[in-house]
């Protein structure tokens, strides 16, 4: 009995540990891409085609024989996470986000943790229940790690990943993400991704709540129709991976040249929501043309994550909210932030992990956690009613 509570112990410490690395590490990498991509002689577009290229031929090399397997498929059944296939796959991923692709980069990490932490627990021969709970938890550490988020580190491996909520699965990933954030900090620094200013309460938030909730449910689903039908449509032979992710990557980088922003996992759209002298136009197109350009990107056949898209989504609505209600400049961020934790909500359906990730990643002041949760709580439910949204 000691000795396996001594594996197993040493097994969390391990991932996390495991997870902050390979965090911090794809954080310095993705931009790295971004910068070889974007600053080379070449023309955006054509440096943005060729990574598509590359990543769409090293997909066809993965996918020729068998797809890559899911941290999902692992965590419900004892299907070992192939590590090479698992790892390259994450690596594919940054490339073509990188390259400006319309997808996010949290998909990348989550999988290389929860890869290198089944291998090392079945190494160790830990339990299947305990390894299953192990390898939940450093998905979820891998993401608390790249963007500096513990607590929603936490509640996704307890809400979106398929694990049995318990006093056990809450200890095991929170001490996982705990060590991640920290061992990530040297690489990524001890900060929120984005910057909000101290703002006070503005009682115009509680008369905007209502009708944010109202638009975000609708969009939310409609971005998640838009997502599971691409899913539907997407290139399925291997041999048409490098014209379809290249042409994708490269569609999407010809449209930023008119349309900043709109490449990558969506972090420039919520910097432009987050900045109150942004113009509603411009709030409105974004909120339009970036699902559609997330669809047309996984309809190619591109691997990512939507995680941060619909963040941008829902910020992008929030701030036309309050434009549109003529909030002053410190309360339009603070409902950008509002709408991001409403969307994810309903796309993830994980309300608590909606809304700390939205503060958590702003910082936002902490009169906001009070309407953060029940937002995304009710977004959730709302989201819920309509019997005929498709399923997971």
């Amino acid at each position: 009995m000691y000795r396996s509570r001594a594996v197993l112990l040493a097994m969390i410490l391990l991932g996390g540990v495991v997870a902050g690395v390979i965090g911090g590490a794809m954080a310095r990498l993705i931009h790295w891409f971004h910068h070889v991509t974007a600053s080379g002689p070449a023309h955006p577009a054509l440096a943005a085609a060729a990574g598509g290229v590359v990543a769409g031929l090293g997909w066809w090399w993965l996918r020729r024989t068998r797809p890559v397997r899911s941290v999902e498929e692992s965590v419900t059944t004892d299907t070992p996470l192939p590590l090479g296939r698992t790892l390259l796959d994450a690596l594919l991923q940054l490339l073509a986000v990188g390259s400006g692709i319309s997808l996010g980069r949290e998909q990348a990490p989550r999988q290389s943790a929860a890869a290198l932490l089944d291998r090392f627990s079945r190494w160790a021969h830990v339990d299947e229940a305990h390894r299953r709970l192990l390898v939940a938890a450093a998905a979820g550490a891998g993401l608390a790690a790249v963007y500096n988020v513990p607590l929603a580190g936490v509640l996704f491996t307890l809400e979106a990943m398929p694990v049995r909520r318990s006093w056990r699965a809450l200890g095991i990933a929170t001490v996982m993400s705990g060590v991640a954030t920290v061992t990530a900090w040297p690489l990524v620094g001890n900060r929120s991704v984005y910057q909000l200013p101290d703002a006070p309460f503005d009682p115009l938030v509680l008369w905007v709540l209502p009708l944010l909730l109202l638009a975000a449910v609708p969009v939310a689903r409609v971005f998640l129709t838009m997502m599971r039908s691409a899913h539907g449509w997407k290139v399925v032979d291997p041999r048409w991976l490098p014209l379809s992710v290249g042409a994708a990557t490269a569609g999407v980088v010809t449209v930023s040249q008119f349309l900043p922003g709109v490449t990558g996992n969506g972090e420039d759209i919520v910097r432009t929501a987050l900045d109150p002298a942004t113009a509603l136009p411009l709030l409105l197109t974004l909120l339009v043309v970036k699902p559609l350009l997330t669809a047309g990107s996984l309809g190619s056949g591109a691997v990512g994550g939507t995680l941060t898209p619909a963040l941008a989504v829902g910020a992008a609505l929030g701030a036309g909210a309050g434009a549109l209600a003529g909030a002053g400049p410190e309360t339009v961020p603070l409902l950008a932030v509002l709408g991001a934790a409403m969307v994810l909500a309903v796309m993830q359906r994980a309300p608590l992990f909606a809304a700390v990730i939205a503060w958590e990643l702003t910082w936002a002041p902490l009169w906001t956690i009070p309407l953060l949760l029940p937002a995304a709580v009710a977004a959730h439910l709302l989201g819920r009613l309509n019997p005929r949204r498709p399923r997971r």
